[in-house]
């Protein structure tokens, strides 16, 4: 569910941290805040020679006879916007000539708004008490604006994209102009007039970029992935299977398949057989927090055949949260425990097939218990080789394994590789990023393999502040260990503009996988990659995103939406035409497996769902002040097992439609089995209208209440055609809603309700 992954990127006070994540800009509840991709200007403000602006201004009105300068009137006072001692001032347009001449520039989806008189910017940069008009950097968010058209009297309004929640708008008080969240939504409405030149500027439209073809054959749902999981419950053991149990709090109900195996004695143990290859292990394991919440280390054995391996080490660090289902403090005193589970990975040398792999709590392993959920054995390629063309970041001084901060010679690498035109190589290695994010326009980023290349640390993060920002083949390992919703602790952040990707990418121990947004983001490509082990989101398509794709990736316990596209209202543009295809979610500990917030054309399709613990597997809400539901909203040849679960005091279904703030019309539902619903297989709820609602060719499997369930609150029509519901816990269908405001169309095939 929608929450904003943080304050600016770049570096502020900590008391302008602490500002912006106050005022927020979702309706989430619990928002993480948008990410920015500001920096602080490399000369003072104050500094540009008065002759220097007075030549640009003359060299822009020479050299350039057909731009479109305009007049920006307040529609509230009938004065107009001018410049005047570095400020944006409101004043009678007869007195400023081409100071209050504004040219509207086009630039990666948005407006830049610049004076005609100075060549400066409009902007707000510095968060001062005023709109700045400044030289500005082509990477700065803070000088880009979106124009929005009001085709009821002609009006605009100017948001910001850097901080999209605010607007220009006017108060009553002289020449003062002010940004932020117009008190009357009457001062924050402008018209453009005709100031010679070129015609009007308009919105801009987003441009349709065709979806990749699929990497996956069709027919397959979930991701195709490299390694084979084993369950602990399915192997020898002779330490105490946990559960089945779906009871929020207990260990056994975050487990896969809602079962694990507990370890509490020297020389106890879970066993398996490889069924291929392997050189690699990743444990799914709880082990106790600390009484303080700082979580503890201890170590586990392994053994292949009989023989000693290695010792994994553990960590409960980054697991164990507090305060029930709608929280997750790190204060084990506050209770409500939850949250319990952690991963290691480990290089191991080669596991033939057909060994004995054998978890094992020896002396010395120091735990009072180990949970084993589940393992993964894969076979590891090696690293890759550096490709011709690329800027190694050693070669910027970074270096692997020293505990060192590598951040800032990475970004220095990232610079350098942008201006020669370069991609940037990771080699081998752990590169650690402590001190800055790292900001990304026009270049790729490449890395040896996920297993190889890693960046680590609490700002093992990436912002992208333009276009083409790709990157490849290696791991995050962040050091979030709660969510702070202020703190913008994700592993990518920002529109990704055009041209952008990941491929082949771990992030794991960040809050959120990619928060994508603000700023336009037009053909956002993610493939191939996992995020495990996080606070909030895997993937939010958010602030307008269209045309994009996540496919073939993994994801597993997300502290939020696996997979959400969500389409604010205070966005830059509509989410549009978006696919997530072909993935795989497990265990999500907080929210859905896969959800849709309002947008057009977008889509669900072929993917595989597995133990919610607290929420739908399936949602499609108007919800967190989105855009309404248009064109052909698809969901799609998708499988939920074991989802829904309790939370905000309901209990939620498999597959839900919820009409909450808004109605919903023109969705789709095909092809859909939903196996072993906590409760509710289908649920739709809402106290808006629901229209054009199909669900066609649904199977319906052993769900713990009933097999469709219908609230009170519920208006509008459904169609249900080959609906089939078997072995339901109470009924096939409860319909508590109204016969007068709500009706049902029953095709063929139905049975079972």
């Amino acid at each position: 569910m929608p929450r904003n992954p943080g304050t600016p990127s770049w570096i502020r006070p900590l008391i302008l941290v602490l500002l912006l994540s106050a005022i927020g800009c979702t309706g989430g509840k619990a928002d993480p805040a948008r990410t920015a991709g500001a920096q602080t200007p490399s000369l003072p403000i104050d500094t540009q020679p008065a002759t220097e602006a007075v030549e640009t201004a003359a060299a822009l009105s020479s050299l350039s006879p057909d731009l479109p300068f305009v007049r920006i009137k307040s529609a509230a006072l009938g004065t107009y916007l001018y410049e005047a001692d570095q400020q944006v001032k409101l004043g009678p347009s007869e007195s400023f000539d081409i100071w209050s001449q504004w040219v509207l520039e086009d630039f990666q989806g948005s407006k830049r708004i610049r004076n005609r008189g100075s060549s400066n910017y409009m902007s707000i940069e510095h968060l001062r008490p005023y709109v700045e008009m400044i030289p500005i950097e082509d990477v700065w968010m803070s000088p880009r604006w979106t124009v929005k058209n009001d085709p009821a009297d002609g009006s605009v309004i100017l948001q910001n994209v850097w901080h999209n929640w605010e607007v220009l708008y006017t108060d009553s008080a002289g020449d003062t102009v002010k940004y932020g969240r117009a008190p009357d939504p009457k001062t924050a409405k402008w018209i453009l007039e005709d100031a010679g030149g070129g015609s009007l500027p308009t919105s801009t439209a987003t441009p349709m970029i065709g979806l990749p073809t699929p990497s996956v054959p069709a027919g397959t749902r979930g991701a195709l992935v490299p390694w084979i999981e084993y369950e602990a419950e399915d192997g020898i053991t002779n330490g105490e299977i946990l559960g089945p149990d779906r009871t929020f709090g207990t260990i056994a109900s975050e487990s896969s398949g809602r079962r694990a195996v507990r370890l509490d004695a020297t020389g106890e143990y879970v066993q398996f057989k490889s069924s291929q290859v392997a050189n690699s292990i990743v444990v799914r394991y709880v082990i106790p927090d600390t009484p303080t919440g700082i979580g503890m280390s201890a170590s586990l054995s392994l053994y292949v055949n009989g023989v000693f391996r290695r010792k994994l080490e553990l960590t409960s660090h980054f697991a164990w949260s507090y305060g029930g289902e709608e929280y997750s403090y790190n204060t084990p005193s506050v209770g409500g425990a939850h949250h319990f589970y952690d991963e290691a990975r480990a290089l191991t040398g080669e596991i033939p097939a057909n060994a004995a792999v054998r978890l094992q709590k020896d002396e010395g392993d120091s735990a009072e218990y180990y949970v084993i959920d589940l393992a993964d054995l894969e076979l590891v390629g090696p690293a890759l080789e550096m490709p011709p063309g690329s800027l190694s970041i050693t070669d910027c001084g970074a270096a692997p394994d020293d505990g060192a901060d590598d951040g800032p010679a990475i970004q220095q690498c990232v610079d350098q590789a942008r201006t020669q035109k370069k991609s940037v190589w990771i080699p081998a290695g752990t590169f650690e990023s402590t001190s800055v994010p790292i900001n990304v326009d026009e270049v790729a980023i490449r890395g040896a393999g996920m297993w190889h290349s890693n960046l680590h640390g609490f700002y093992a993060r990436f912002n992208c502040v333009g276009n083409n920002c790709r990157y490849s083949d290696f791991a995050i390992l962040g050091e979030t260990v709660t969510r702070v919703d202020s703190s913008p602790e994700n592993g990518f952040n920002g529109g990704g503009g055009t041209g952008s990707s990941l491929e082949n990418i771990w992030v794991e121990h960040t809050k959120v996988g990619y928060w994508v947004g603000p700023g336009t983001t037009n053909g956002l490509v993610i493939l191939g990659s996992r995020f495990r082990n996080l606070f909030a989101d895997g993937v939010n398509f958010c602030n307008g995103t269209s045309n994009s794709v996540v496919e073939n990736s993994h994801f597993r316990y997300t502290g939020d939406d696996a997979l959400a596209s969500w389409s604010p209202l205070s966005s830059e543009g509509v989410n549009t035409n978006n696919v997530f295809r072909y993935n795989t979610v497990q265990i999500p500990w907080r929210a859905n497996c896969f959800a849709l917030y309002g947008g057009a054309d977008n889509k669900i399709e072929d993917n595989l769902c597995l133990d919610v613990v607290t929420y739908p597997g399936i949602l499609v809400a108007q919800d967190f002040q989105s855009h309404p539901f248009s064109g052909s909203t698809g969901i799609q040849r998708n499988s939920l097992v074991r989802a829904g679960g309790p939370m905000f005091r309901q209990e939620h279904g498999a597959l839900k439609i919820q009409a909450k703030q808004g109605a919903i019309a023109g969705v789709l539902f095909k092809d859909i089995h939903i196996d072993s619903a906590t409760y509710s297989g289908i649920e739709i709820q809402g106290t808006y209208e629901i229209r054009g609602i199909i669900f066609e060719n649904i199977q319906i499997d052993g769900p713990g209440t009933w097999g469709i369930f219908i609230r009170s609150d519920v208006a509008g029509e459904v169609s249900f055609t080959n609906v089939i519901v078997t072995d339901p816990d109470k009924e096939g269908l409860l319909n508590n809603a109204p016969r007068l405001d709500f009706s049902i169309t029953k095709g063929v095939g139905n049975s079972g309700w």
